[in-house]
């Protein structure tokens, strides 16, 4: 039984060995090495954060039943539009239920386009790849008001994995607090650019340094 995720210091893996892992694998500090297959857009960003810059935004492949993931909050839209859509979606049985103010500004500010152009897009792929899920939309509007909304989710995705400058506020970058307390580790060295970082050389320095804090705590236990 390993744990994996929310490790970014040389601590953070002793303490998993400690509780009894096995393994350990690394998550959110993976996305800001050289090897990483997402944006150099998304990867300057991640060598920003600090512990205190993520959030709770809802899980764009389980929208409807409100799942949660931690992703990048500084200096993007993305964490608070996604929230206002699921609260949208808990609270009105339609698109054609938004009050109008609501609807032009989630058209406009959001998806960067009508929510018929979107559902034109979603419609056309489900009926290549998920026809009965597509004829479930089409008898419920509720269903289909989730579907226009899941897009924005995906579409976030796609621009930060591009790097697209076409809106870069709408990013969704899954990111959790071990990538800030990574960069606080490494802030001043040799791999404080993402440049410098490399996927074996971080598991390197995360392993040894925490064989050195169980060493050191082995040997304190020892002399109580």
């Amino acid at each position: 039984v390993g744990e994996a995720g929310g490790l970014g210091t040389p601590e953070a893996v002793a303490a998993a060995f400690a509780m009894g892992a096995d393994f350990v694998l690394t998550g959110s500090v993976n996305q800001c090495t050289v090897e990483a297959g997402t944006s150099d857009a998304v990867k300057d960003r991640l060598q920003r954060a600090t512990t205190e810059d993520t959030a709770l935004a809802p899980a764009g492949d389980l929208f409807e039943i409100g799942a949660r993931v931690q992703v990048l909050r500084r200096g993007l839209f993305f964490p608070a539009r996604a929230n206002r859509l699921y609260e949208l979606y808990r609270s009105h049985h339609s698109l054609e239920d938004l009050d109008r103010e609501t609807a032009e500004q989630i058209q406009r500010s959001y998806l960067g386009r009508t929510f018929a152009q979107v559902w034109e897009e979603t419609s056309r792929y489900l009926s290549r790849t998920d026809p009965a899920a597509l004829q479930a939309a089409e008898e419920d509007p509720r269903r289909r008001m989730a579907l226009v909304f899941r897009w924005y989710f995906v579409h976030s995705a796609r621009l930060a994995a591009a790097g697209s400058t076409e809106r870069p506020l709408d990013y969704q970058v899954a990111c959790g607090p071990a990538m800030g307390a990574l960069n606080s580790l490494l802030k001043g060295t040799e791999r404080e650019d993402w440049r410098a970082r490399h996927v074996d050389d971080l598991a390197e320095l995360l392993m040894s340094g925490a064989a050195r804090v169980l060493q050191t705590r082995l040997r304190e236990v020892a002399r109580c």
